[in-house]
């Protein structure tokens, strides 16, 4: 979970960096703590990918807004799920599927990298992606913050078999 905090901050801070006056001669030191939305936002992020990989479908349906839409990597889901309940089925079934053999969490050993936060007012979008053996998977979250929480609205997800890490 460190080596995931620790992305995100960076992440913040070339956010932070990115922002310098474009004609200065020289740029402002980069504030380590990011902006409160970036910070808000790796929470969300993090809190998500905890949640994956502990199989948990309580604390994962809490990050999606009730009308939020979502592409399903694996079959037979392959059409867009409509809102919060047709994703969260999605997302019990596939955890009872992870569950099998183990005996406790974590489940999945999911590791986002290369994760980037682009900000637009109260919407965000969030991409990183997952190196497997045999697959690479792409995930692009877009978030609300709605009355003061970022909530997830649309989640894409995407694999390409045959892509070693």
């Amino acid at each position: 979970m460190e080596r995931r905090g620790g992305l995100l901050a960076v992440l913040a801070v070339a956010l932070i960096s990115a922002s310098a006056t474009a004609g200065a001669q020289t740029a402002p030191a980069a504030d380590p703590t990011p902006p409160p939305d970036v910070a808000a936002i790796s929470r969300v992020v993090d809190g998500f990918i905890e949640a994956l990989n502990a199989a948990d479908i309580e604390k994962l349906a809490g990050f999606f807004a009730p009308d939020a839409t979502a592409f399903f990597p694996l079959a037979p889901f392959v059409e867009r799920l409509e809102n919060k309940d047709q994703i969260n089925k999605v997302f019990a079934a596939f955890f009872e599927t992870v569950r099998r053999g183990k005996t406790g969490p974590p489940y999945l050993s999911l590791l986002p990298q290369d994760a980037r936060i682009q900000l637009y007012g109260s919407a965000a979008v969030v991409t990183f992606h997952f190196r497997g053996t045999e697959l690479f998977s792409r995930r692009t979250l877009v978030l609300k913050k709605e009355r003061g929480t970022w909530l997830i609205v649309h989640l894409h997800a995407s694999g390409i078999a045959g892509q070693k890490g």
